[in-house]
């Protein structure tokens, strides 16, 4: 059902989401045409976009120029489906954040990388109208504001298939995007996004089992290494320094005894990763993992399987609401947006505890955190794609402060 809740349990951006979305979509279009003479048009049903919020699912703040880059992805396919939008919002007042500009895109774009380097914003997106699609794109927007015509114009480039998640940079200049084709695929962000390379996520397990599926959600670097969600289960640490060589195993370690994972952070040599699974029996949760020891090997032929507890590497793990999608890691907090609760779970880091659960819109799903002009955590901005409101936490009251609609 289009708009509704019980689109699968694999989180709500599933690679394959995009596809049955589009197969819902073409059977409510065909209802409302049984039901309505001269129904001719997509765009008939559902609007246009705009400059509305819809569906905001990637957030990211450039602190030095009171600008918020904002992703409206019209996952729910609440307006035209074939359409989102990107905007730049002025937030030089935090709490009443004005929208300076917006472009139109495709629908279901992903993360964004802010390069400040050359003024660009980088976007995945995963859109694509038919079941045979083998690629999707990427956007590469201008966020300079020197010349305001030409903010927000963009280029694109070929991806693969459901580029979502996007991590930089290592080596220097080298962005990291995941997609669904059992490979993490990397561009040269001064090359113009041009011919992605990849490197293979096919493991061939030291147990002797071989997993030739991997479609990758979340990534975040550790130095040389890329650290990935399993959609489906499993987290993933490759070696980035073994792209492009020949008879390689890229893939060091998955952590294999984990459910439906999702959202994913890194500090300090820990992970912490939102999922749900049956984990003595079945819970929604935060993991925080040690991985210290997980290392980038050099001369292995395998993937070593590992268990968080049996390996020693679980720190906690912590329930959280229904249907959890997103963390984000402040001084002394993991927020955690608990879709189907219309919650944001706070755990501290200090304790591994829930010390508050906070209700913010309809739908919660990405996070993004606002600091101040001295460097201080201020503000958590939780984009709620149902409502298509953006709730403003206070992290010193850990309160809703204002929401934008």
């Amino acid at each position: 059902m289009v708009g509704g809740r019980g689109l699968g349990v694999a989180g709500f951006f599933g690679m394959k989401r995009k596809k049955m979305l589009y197969r819902g979509f073409l059977i409510s279009v065909v209802v409302a045409c049984f039901g309505f003479s001269g129904c001719a048009a997509y765009e008939d049903v559902f609007g246009d976009v705009g400059e509305k919020l819809a569906g905001p699912s990637a957030m990211v703040f450039n602190a030095a120029a009171d600008r918020m880059y904002l992703v409206n992805s019209n996952d729910r396919v609440l307006y035209d489906w074939r359409q989102g939008n990107f905007q730049v919002l002025d937030v030089t007042n935090p709490l009443a954040p004005v929208l300076v500009k917006s472009a139109r895109t495709l629908s279901f774009s992903g993360q964004i990388y802010l390069d400040e380097v050359t003024s660009r914003a980088i976007v995945p997106n995963r859109f694509s109208d038919n079941d045979s699609s083998v690629t999707d794109l990427m956007y590469s927007f201008s966020t300079d504001e020197a010349v305001p015509e030409d903010l927000l114009s963009y280029t694109t480039a070929t991806m693969g298939l459901n580029s979502y998640a996007i991590a930089c940079c290592y080596p220097a200049r080298t962005a990291w995007i995941t997609t669904s084709l059992t490979e993490l695929q990397y561009v040269d962000l001064d090359g113009g996004l041009l011919s992605p390379s990849s490197v293979s996520l096919v493991m061939y397990l030291d147990t002797g089992e071989t997993l030739s599926v991997s479609e990758a959600y979340h990534v975040v670097l550790r130095d040389n290494q890329a650290i990935l969600t399993r959609d489906g289960g499993g987290i993933m640490f490759v070696n980035l320094d073994k792209r492009g060589v020949a008879g390689a195993t890229p893939v060091d370690y998955m952590i294999a005894d984990v459910g439906l994972v999702r959202g994913l952070a890194y500090r300090n040599d820990r992970i912490y990763v939102v999922g749900e699974g049956d984990l003595d029996g079945y819970k929604r949760y935060l993991l925080v993992i040690d991985v210290t020891a997980l290392t980038p090997l050099v001369d292995n032929s395998s993937t070593k399987k590992l268990d968080k507890d049996n390996d020693g590497l679980l720190v906690a793990l912590i329930e959280v609401g229904n249907n959890p999608q997103e963390v984000l890691l402040t001084d002394d907090y993991a927020f955690v947006t608990n879709m189907d609760d219309d919650t944001v779970s706070v755990v501290e880091l200090a304790t591994n505890a829930v010390v508050k659960t906070i209700t913010v819109g309809d739908a919660p799903f990405s996070l993004a955190l606002y600091k101040d002009g001295a460097g201080d955590d201020k503000y958590v901005y939780v984009g709620n794609i149902e409502s298509n409101t953006i709730s403003i936490i206070d992290v010193a009251t850990l309160s809703v402060a204002a929401t934008y609609q």
